[in-house]
């Protein structure tokens, strides 16, 4: 017999199979089966990644929501359940969420982006800018970060360092 553990993990792993082979029902039904041996962040959002692939955004949203209730201090689960809100188009509570996961993990750069890239859409380039600062440092060579930033000076009229970033 398994342990509870290696029998999570093999429910896990065999989601992430059916997940790639495209059996997407197959995956969330064993990533639930995995989570309700042991809950783990893991198997929240891999619930929640594969029903985005099934564009069912409500229902990811509730999972990312449901993970957060259970796990408070996860950075990483904070910063789905904020990017999730973003995507639906809630900036507000994308920003509660994303500021959260920033309060436990200050480092985490796709938090970091996603709050920078709400404010710059508020037109707040300056802070935004701070933001990103701190996560260049994390993550030098990420293009979605210089394509923020390179639209922030833009924003600023700063146009050679626009272009340069851009680049």
């Amino acid at each position: 017999l398994y342990s509870s553990a290696a029998s999570d993990v093999y429910k896990r792993q065999k989601g992430v199979c059916c997940k790639y082979l495209g059996d997407y029902d197959e995956a969330i039904e064993n990533f639930k089966t995995s989570n309700s041996i042991l809950q783990s962040e893991k198997a929240f959002t891999a619930i929640a990644e594969v029903l985005e692939m099934q564009k069912e955004y409500d229902e990811a949203l509730e999972c990312y929501v449901e993970a957060c209730d259970i796990f408070p201090e996860n950075s990483d689960v904070l910063t789905q359940c904020g990017l999730m809100y973003q995507k639906m188009g809630e900036k507000i509570k994308a920003f509660e969420y994303l500021g959260n996961a920033l309060t436990y993990n200050p480092r985490n750069a796709k938090a970091i982006l996603g709050a920078g890239a709400i404010l710059q859409s508020s037109g707040d380039f300056d802070v935004a800018l701070t933001k990103y600062r701190v996560a260049v440092t994390q993550t030098p060579n990420n293009p979605f970060l210089w394509n923020n930033v390179g639209l922030a000076f833009f924003g600023k009229k700063k146009l050679v360092a626009a272009a340069a970033c851009l680049k």
